[in-house]
């Protein structure tokens, strides 16, 4: 068999990766978080490995800035939806997939407006473009979101760009983590959304969503967290309140 699908999702995976679903289904499945028992603990550092392991990758300082989500799509909607405000303005391009573009489509109705920016044939956009927006609003009105296409070489003047005026810098890592390098401290990447099933060779069904210190982010959930669970009101402190994204 021949399969020309990757950039869908990676096919077939390592043999490490196989034996070690296996190994967690098979001995140590438990809940993480939950318990003191030995296979809950097995499972809660098997958890934070993985978050140092992605945090080498990226250049994340802290692991703990790292959750777990479903899948590219639900970071991407935690990231949208939870960092944009009514009135705020997000800028994004033509050739995104609709897991932004429908997100941002949807916020409309809470004023917050959306600007379409173009690419060349090649998916390069100009940073020309965007500065010429910017021009037309006060920085600090609203949030800008920018796609990590293959054109990677585009995210570390964007990033500047928007570091120097105080605007967030969302980036979709959908096809390109565990491809090309990505350093967030070094593009000033704020969020950082990316699936587990493409070039990180993981199951379907996996994802996740780096999220800088400071950031304020909306629950998109809310629900069983491993504690405080004597409070009708989600947590808002960040290792807890994103436990139920594990």
């Amino acid at each position: 068999m021949i399969y020309l699908d990757n950039a869908a999702t990676t096919f077939p995976k390592p043999n490490e990766v196989y034996n070690s679903v296996d190994d967690c289904i098979r001995n140590y499945c438990a809940n993480p978080g939950r318990g003191a028992h030995n296979l809950s603990i097995k499972c809660e550092s098997k958890i934070f490995d993985c978050r140092e392991r992605l945090s080498m990758l990226l250049n994340i300082e802290n692991p703990l800035n790292i959750i777990f989500t479903s899948n590219a799509t639900d970071s991407l909607n935690i990231a949208i939806k939870g960092v944009l405000k009514p009135g705020d303005h997000a800028i994004t391009t033509m050739i995104e997939h609709n897991s932004v573009l429908r997100p941002l489509y949807s916020l409309k109705k809470f004023n917050i407006e959306t600007t379409i920016i173009p690419v060349n044939s090649l998916g390069y956009l100009n940073i020309n473009d965007i500065k010429n927006l910017l021009k037309k609003y006060k920085s600090n009105y609203y949030k800008s979101w920018f796609k990590c296409y293959w054109n990677h070489s585009n995210l570390e003047p964007i990033g500047l760009l928007a570091k120097s005026l105080g605007i967030l810098f969302i980036v979709d890592a959908s096809q390109t983590i565990g491809y090309s390098q990505i350093n967030v401290k070094k593009m000033n990447i704020n969020l950082l959304a990316f699936p587990g099933h493409k070039s990180l060779f993981g199951l379907q069904g996996t994802g996740g969503l780096y999220i800088s210190d400071n950031i304020e982010i909306s629950s998109l959930k809310e629900g069983g967290t491993g504690s405080n669970s004597e409070s009708i009101i989600q947590p808002d402190f960040f290792l807890i309140k994103w436990k139920v994204a594990l």
